[in-house]
């Protein structure tokens, strides 16, 4: 009896326990630079007028090499996008025996939020392709959704040492303040900008205090 499996070869037993390979320092180096320049270019030119072809070029390098290190496109922009998430955003603080910290965090993340305008320009490029293109928007809410539930998760796991009011959703509360973020970067592209880093900072600041619970008499 025949079944539509009996054509897949088995690998063999010593090559399913060989460990994985580990990229050479070259490599690592190669795609690293590669994820920064295409940062740069998706956010100068636009994510759709930006072809591998044109990445390879600027890097001097063939579109095979490209591939070498990405599956697609798609791809290339998730990465850039979660490497200047990572690069650009504050940890979430630990907790401490001092005044809790996640206030200063939110009003010093905002007042900085210039320096964020290209992993904005990033997610808008982004998600304007995933209107039309389903593999774009899969990687994007993949890495988006990797990124937020990480922050849920270590501020559920400090609620209680930050002050945060227990009946606070806080996974509404991530999604609210990131959406204040990526909604910026719309209103960016359009020319409207906050007045000043200071009153940006300090509306985030009221936003993180809404939230604390109120000091005990």
């Amino acid at each position: 009896m025949t079944t539509k499996h009996a054509n897949i070869r088995k690998r063999p037993a010593a090559e399913q326990n060989r460990p994985p390979v580990r990229p050479s320092a070259k490599a690592v180096a190669t795609r690293a630079a590669l994820i920064e320049l295409a940062a740069e270019m998706f956010a100068t030119n636009g994510y759709l007028q930006t072809s591998i072809r044109d990445i390879a070029r600027e890097a001097s390098l063939t579109t095979g090499a490209i591939y070498g290190h990405f599956r697609n496109k798609a791809e290339l922009l998730a990465e850039a996008i979660c490497s200047r998430t990572e690069t650009d955003l504050e940890s979430i603080p630990e907790t401490s025996d001092h005044q809790p910290q996640h206030v200063d965090v939110l009003k010093r993340a905002a007042f900085r939020f210039a320096e964020r305008r290209q992993l904005r320009s990033l997610i808008l490029q982004g998600a304007a392709a995933a209107i039309t293109d389903n593999e774009t928007r899969d990687r994007l809410r993949d890495e988006q959704l990797s990124h937020l539930q990480d922050w849920v998760d270590r501020y559920e796991a400090n609620q209680e040492q930050l002050g945060i009011d227990p009946s606070v959703d806080i996974r509404d509360a991530v999604l609210f303040t990131w959406a204040a973020e990526v909604g910026l970067g719309v209103l960016e592209a359009l020319g409207i900008e906050p007045r000043s880093k200071k009153s940006w900072a300090d509306m985030a600041a009221r936003f993180g205090q809404s939230l604390t619970l109120p000091p005990l008499d």
